[in-house]
């Protein structure tokens, strides 16, 4: 699902069709969009891939796609436009027609009925609603007058570019960068990654890691060394620490320690040990900057004396819903990440998108920078972001490419699955918590 734009109009149906290549970012193909609405306010957008033509329950699809969208309880109607692969050239012939109508049964039935819809083929578009040739004249208007809509040259005004499809514009974001820089980052990877991948979820060890990944989140756009980009692929070889940097880019590197902790997925270290068993990012000799390694460490046994039992509680709760974009409506403050009050006291706790906004810049540096296995951890959590974001379709891009890198990789399986049933991230249903990369749109 995506989010509304800073206040503009759209009347005629070539503005809104101009409003949905802006607001998913490119235009779509083979799609159905569906558009929430309270009034004439539009809300959350989302984008569906065509089933089959001969697929064998097209009302499942719907009831699947009508569900989520009507998770907005604010929703009182829809916008619906299909975006097929050819035109619709006569009135008992529409393409996708037992989708459309189990699409306006399914939408109805839960509360948020179709007030308006198009079809949109290569050449020409037209309303779904009127089939009189007389008003709207067959094959219909051309895609030109949509280019050519006054909200699309506002879009266009303000900086708005429909760019290339999601697969399109990952492979060129996440593409090898620098040879050079690429071998340096492979040579400084050598010493640390077994050491990493075996103890990384060591106490002190995800410490030091979880502080250095933070020192470099409040450093970009500064970009790390090819010793420190190393570091940040060898520790994503560990799941464990892979799912803390998760939650600590969602919430605080305090809290994700904490709830790892909460749940046992730490390993203790002895003390005679450390020395063997723990590396630092540094660049020449794994102690050389042990002194500045410590200064980032965030330190366990701190962390849990600066927290009450009830905020380790929730910590610890949140570190398994937040991998899987659940969110909470009860519960103490968390610690450094996004919080929001309800009426009633009540609170309802959602990613940081501050933070994961930052973090996506230097995770798309860290996948330009290897052409390896170490890339698909990487790719993983770009996919995350999306799909919290509830952009599923760009998500799902990410998980494939994240295979291709490494096939079987667990976590994006997992993930892939559920974008597969139609499942969205909870963060992206409520208007609270979701991701605000655009602002508000009104049809007049």
């Amino acid at each position: 699902m995506g989010k509304q734009l800073e206040k503009i109009s759209v009347s005629a149906g070539e503005d809104l069709l101009a409003f949905i290549p802006h607001i998913v970012g490119y235009w779509p193909v083979n799609s159905i969009v569906c558009i929430g609405m309270k009034g004439k306010r539009l809300r959350a957008t989302m984008r569906l891939d065509l089933p089959p033509l001969n697929t064998a329950d097209p009302d499942y699809f719907a009831q699947i796609a009508a569900g989520q969208l009507a998770s907005d309880e604010e929703a009182d109607g829809c916008l619906l436009a299909i975006f097929g692969e050819q035109d619709w050239v006569q009135a008992h012939d529409l393409p996708h027609s037992e989708t459309y109508r189990g699409f306006r049964k399914a939408f109805a039935a839960v509360g948020v009925p179709v007030k308006d819809a198009w079809y949109v083929g290569p050449e020409h578009w037209r309303s779904l609603e009127c089939v009189d040739g007389r008003c709207c004249a067959w094959p219909g208007k051309g895609i030109a007058s949509i280019r050519e809509s006054y909200v699309n040259a506002e879009f266009i005004f303000r900086g708005s570019i429909v760019r290339d499809n999601p697969k399109e514009q990952i492979q060129k974001l996440t593409v090898l960068r620098d040879a050079e820089f690429a071998a340096a980052v492979a040579a400084a990877g050598t010493s640390m990654k077994e050491t990493l991948a075996v103890h990384g979820d060591g106490q002190r060890q995800i410490g030091i890691s979880l502080g250095t990944w933070e020192k470099a989140l409040q450093a970009w756009p500064k970009t790390p060394s090819p010793v420190l980009t190393a570091y940040f692929l060898a520790s994503l070889a560990d799941a464990t620490v892979r799912d803390a940097v998760i939650v600590a880019l969602a919430t605080s590197p305090q809290w994700s320690l904490a709830g790892a902790a909460g749940l046992g997925l730490l390993t203790p270290e002895p003390a005679q040990s450390v020395a063997d068993r723990v590396v630092l990012p540094c660049g020449d000799g794994k102690y050389a900057a042990e002194n500045e390694a410590e200064k980032d460490e965030i330190v366990l046994e701190e962390v849990l004396k600066s927290m009450s039992r009830a905020e380790l509680k929730r910590a610890t709760d949140d570190f398994g819903r937040v991998l899987v974009g659940e969110i909470e409506t009860t519960g103490p403050a968390r610690s450094n990440g996004a919080l929001n009050s309800l009426e009633g006291g009540a609170e309802l706790a959602g990613p940081d998108w501050g933070r994961l906004d930052r973090a996506e810049p230097l995770l798309l540096f860290l996948a330009g920078s290897t052409d390896s296995a170490d890339k698909a951890p990487v790719l993983c959590l770009l996919g995350w972001i999306q799909w919290c974001k509830g952009r599923g379709t760009w998500a799902g891009h990410y998980f494939q490419a994240c295979l291709r890198h490494q096939p079987g990789y667990r976590l994006a399986v997992l993930l892939d699955e559920l974008l597969t049933v139609g499942h969205i991230a909870e963060c992206a249903k409520n208007p609270v918590t979701a991701w605000h990369g655009y602002g508000v749109a009104e049809a007049a």
